[in-house]
């Protein structure tokens, strides 16, 4: 008897588990700065804040003392250097009594001799209380001190004092300790000593870890692959993932697109933003900051005989002093002007305070104004702009530019001539007799370099730059373009004009109108928003005045001070289902390397 045929069960699909949440508790952030560093759990309100600087010992008796410059750069020797900052001080001045105040009434500049015949009058009064800061004890002789205990350290005790980021990049300079290997095991030395010092996280457990790295949208390739290297290899991570600091901020204030300006201590970047994409075409970056406010208030004061004579910018406890005094003194608010006498006290560790009472004048409005007109800073060099270029050649990435470009072979280079010919063809047509002459000229050229390879070659002639003969005198142009801005410092608020024509349509740029989000200390003075309002407002182009309702400066978001907020917004990133993908393991890396970054950073490696 045969048997009933049973229905057989309906096979149901597995559902995939979903990846269990990443908890913020175990996500260190960590956001590289010039001056400081900001490091902290991704579940931490707030980081913790330290001088990204590290102090090492001497080797052997006798040896020559090293510092790293802070307020001190070379672009200001120049023979040019008191004219330039005469001008940038003439326009500034000029700015500054144009504008009305809220009364509608216009400022009257102060006179800098007045000022100078009363402070040259002032002497030093020594009070009775010591300083309370003190030098750090070296008694021990510790190989490394880092963040405020670096900075303190006796100029008589034997250690070179170095700063392994300058203006964005890694510190890498001809001079001691400026090697690449000595900056990261700077950095391998600075980043662990915080991490075990700051958030009771034992080296040997960040295998359990994960870490968020925080780079400048203009960044080199070289630098980032070995940061990552030293987060997944010389520290150990369990996985690290990279994300711009623009992206950060947008998400720290809480927006979804703006035109982010970054000032901090020795740089200033631009860029837009929008819908969590960072333009290139937008990217720009200028080599000052915070640091160079402080020396251009440093020379203010020196105009008006500032009594404190000993005050030198090489002196660290000097500089240290000087910034003090920029953060208490300076502002942008028009309605407060005239001179006023201000008290300053000078405590060198283990000293008695030294008390001066100096008159101060429009000098503290005119050194942040400084931002807008960088004449001011007395500037003058190479590269002192930075745009958006050609990235960095990676040899160990098989998908790199460069590399994909000097191994094509004929038959990829012919047809890609041929498909360029094509395109010209028809644009050549309609411009008369002139034609032909031109297609024979570009088969000359195309059938002299196909000759040029050989049948089983893969190299190629450096002449070939790109087989599209009108993009490549696009490029001659946009490259010439980028050489001439190299050369000179636009102010923030001629940067932000910049970076928003670069955007694509109308309706993004009117976005980047809209909305223009401040992020970094170097811009963190009172009225500081209204000046920047009032300078993009001035000088728009007319035809958005009329459909942009309102510029919005945006410094201070959910109450968040400006300086942690890409910060925040990359503890927040972290912490996204998004990211799952994103994250780079440390086995993956130590197996692949870093092709690893061209497949998982979240933006255009």
């Amino acid at each position: 008897m045969p048997t009933t045929a049973t229905k057989r069960p309906l096979s149901q699909a597995v559902p995939e588990v979903p990846p269990e949440p990443i908890q913020g508790t175990t996500i260190v952030v960590i956001h590289p700065g010039s001056q400081n560093l900001w490091i902290g759990r991704a579940c931490d309100t707030f980081p913790f804040v330290l001088p990204h600087c590290i102090a090492r010992r001497h080797k052997q008796l006798g040896q020559k003392k090293y510092e790293d410059p802070w307020l001190l750069r070379d672009e200001t020797k120049h023979d040019d250097v008191k004219h330039q900052r005469k001008q940038g001080l003439k326009q500034a001045t000029e700015a500054l009594v144009s504008r009305p105040m809220s009364t509608m009434e216009y400022r009257q500049p102060t006179s800098y001799k007045q000022l100078s015949q009363y402070n040259s009058k002032v002497h030093a009064e020594v009070s009775e209380v010591k300083s309370p800061s003190q030098w750090t004890n070296t008694q021990h002789r510790p190989e490394v001190i880092i963040g405020e205990e670096a900075l303190h350290i006796h100029p008589k005790d034997s250690y070179n004092l170095h700063w392994p980021m300058h203006r964005g990049r890694l510190n890498v300079h001809p001079g001691p300790g400026g090697s690449l290997m000595s900056v990261l095991a700077d950095l391998e030395i600075l980043w662990g000593t915080a991490i075990e010092s700051h958030l009771d996280i034992p080296l040997k457990d960040l295998k359990h870890y994960r870490v968020l790295l925080l780079i400048p949208d203009i960044h080199c390739r070289q630098h980032v692959k070995e940061m990552v290297n030293v987060l997944l290899v010389r520290l150990g991570f369990g996985a690290a993932l990279v994300q711009q600091e623009s992206i950060c901020a947008t998400f720290g204030a809480g927006v979804g697109s703006a035109c982010v300006i970054d000032v901090g201590d020795q740089k200033t970047s631009v860029c837009c933003v929008d819908d969590g994409v960072s333009n290139p075409n937008t990217r720009l970056c200028m080599e000052y900051g915070g640091s160079d406010i402080t020396r251009c208030f440093h020379w203010l004061m020196t105009r008006i005989s500032f009594p404190y004579k000993e005050c030198k910018l090489a002196n660290r406890m000097d500089a240290l002093l000087l910034q003090e005094l920029k953060q208490c003194h300076c502002h942008l608010d028009q309605d407060s002007s005239g001179e006023q006498i201000q008290h300053i006290q000078v405590k060198i560790p283990g000293s008695n305070i030294i008390k001066y009472s100096v008159k101060i004048g429009d000098e503290a409005v005119l050194a942040p104004m400084s931002l807008f007109y960088p004449d001011l800073l007395g500037l003058k060099g190479e590269h002192l702009t930075r745009t958006q270029g050609k990235v960095d050649s990676v040899p160990e990435d098989i998908f790199d530019d460069e590399y994909l470009m000097q191994t094509q072979s004929k038959h990829e280079q012919s047809a890609k001539l041929i498909a360029a010919r094509k395109k010209v063809a028809p644009e050549q047509a309609s411009q008369g007799s002139s034609q032909d002459n031109s297609l024979s000229q570009l088969d000359d050229i195309s059938n002299s370099q196909l000759q040029i390879f050989d049948e089983d070659s893969n190299d190629q002639p450096d002449s070939v730059a790109s087989s599209d003969v009108p993009s490549s005198v696009s490029f001659k142009n946009k490259k010439s373009e980028d050489e001439l801005l190299s050369d000179k410092l636009l102010g923030i608020d001629q940067a932000i004009l910049y970076s928003i024509d670069k955007c694509e349509s109308e309706d993004v740029k009117k976005k980047m109108y809209g909305c223009i989000l401040v992020v970094g200390g170097g811009l963190n003075f009172e009225g500081a928003q209204s000046w920047l309002q009032y300078r993009i407002w001035s000088q728009m182009p007319p035809i958005f005045r009329l459909t942009v309702e309102t510029v919005d400066v945006v410094t201070y978001t959910k109450d968040l001070d400006p300086t942690i907020t890409s910060w925040k917004g990359g503890a927040l990133l972290s912490c996204l289902d998004t990211a799952h993908e994103l994250w780079i393991r440390q086995r993956e890396w130590k197996n692949i390397g870093s092709r690893l970054l061209r497949e998982r950073t979240p933006f255009v490696w």
